[in-house]
C-alpha cells in the first residue's frame, strides 16, 4: 500500500496542476479507502464502495465488447463537476472536480 507521504505528494502535484479538484481518494483494489484528502472519512468511504462497484463493471464491459487491453483511466463528467479514475497496480486514484 503506498505511504501516506506519496499520497501526499500526489495531492500537491494534482491540485497544483488542476485547480477544479477539490477532493481525492487513494482507494485498495478491494474498494477500501486507503487515504483521503477534501471530504470526511464517512464520505471517502460511500465513495470507495460506489466506485468499486463502477469500476468492476467498467472491466465487465470492456472484457465483453472485447475492445482488450487494461482500463487505464475513467472519467465521468457531469453539469456540477466530475470524477477521474486511475487505477494503479496498488491502489486506485479517484479525483473529484467541481466546475467553475
Amino acid at each position: 500500500m503506498p505511504k501516506r507521504e506519496i499520497f501526499e505528494e500526489t495531492i500537491r502535484n494534482i491540485t497544483s496542476k488542476f485547480p477544479d479538484v477539490y477532493a481525492a481518494l487513494f482507494i485498495s483494489p478491494e474498494g477500501f479507502t486507503i487515504n483521503s484528502y477534501g471530504v470526511s472519512m464517512e464520505r471517502a468511504e460511500e465513495i470507495s464502495a460506489l466506485l468499486s462497484a463502477l469500476i468492476g463493471k467498467t472491466k465487465e464491459v470492456i472484457s465483453q465488447v472485447k475492445e482488450g487491453g487494461e482500463m487505464q483511466f475513467i472519467q465521468i463528467q457531469t453539469t456540477r463537476g466530475g470524477i477521474r479514475i486511475a487505477p494503479q497496480s496498488e491502489f486506485i486514484l479517484v479525483t473529484l472536480t467541481r466546475t467553475e
